[in-house]
């Protein structure tokens, strides 16, 4: 290959004159050099044919039945809520709702919410309980002793804010006492803190 830098070629120049002069000194000396015979590497010839391609198979997909999953805590927790469940229906016909959560083991709040989502109905108590005529007579006999305090309030001039304050009742309470025992508690006027009495 021919430099275009001659002054590359000139910086070679010793080493090739040196590099010619050991190849004589070998070949002086009796040495020969020897050249191998060409690789003669021939490739394939690549043959074309106007034939198509074999058709593919047409793909089967094989129906492999899965096993199925292992139980998820969930589908436990779920088992456990339905057997519950089974537990506080039977129970139900001879318990009161109370008498199946101490029976169960879990709260009434509970017991109410298994009742109230799976429609479970249960005995009534004998005694006791929302409706009973004693708690009834208790609380009408409260009310009638807050009907007559509010009287007495009304007749100082107490707002009826004031009266519920003093009662530890709310408003609810209060307008319920007043309507059951037929007082007319008159509401204060607007701009004033008290009542016209």
């Amino acid at each position: 290959m021919i430099s275009n830098h001659l002054s590359l070629v000139e910086q070679l120049r010793p080493k090739s004159n040196e590099l010619a002069a050991q190849i004589e000194q070998y070949l002086a000396a009796g040495g020969k050099i020897e050249e191998a015979e060409p690789y003669n590497y021939k490739p394939k010839p690549i043959s074309y044919s106007n034939q198509m391609p074999p058709a593919p198979k047409p793909f089967v997909r094989r129906r492999v039945e899965a096993t199925p999953p292992p139980p998820t805590a969930f589908d436990a927790r779920q088992q456990a809520r339905e057997r519950l469940v089974d537990q506080v229906r039977g129970l139900s016909s001879t318990h009161t709702q109370v008498e199946v959560a101490a029976a169960v083991g879990i709260s009434r709040k509970a017991i109410y919410n298994i009742a109230k989502e799976h429609d479970i109905t249960f005995q009534r108590p004998t005694r006791g309980g929302a409706n009973d005529a004693l708690r009834k007579e208790q609380a009408d006999a409260r009310d009638a002793k807050y009907a007559e305090r509010i009287r007495a309030f009304m007749e100082l001039g107490i707002s009826r804010r004031q009266c519920c304050g003093k009662l530890a009742i709310g408003n609810k309470a209060f307008e319920r006492i007043i309507a059951a025992h037929g007082i007319d508690y008159p509401k204060a006027r607007q701009g004033r803190t008290s009542c016209a009495a």
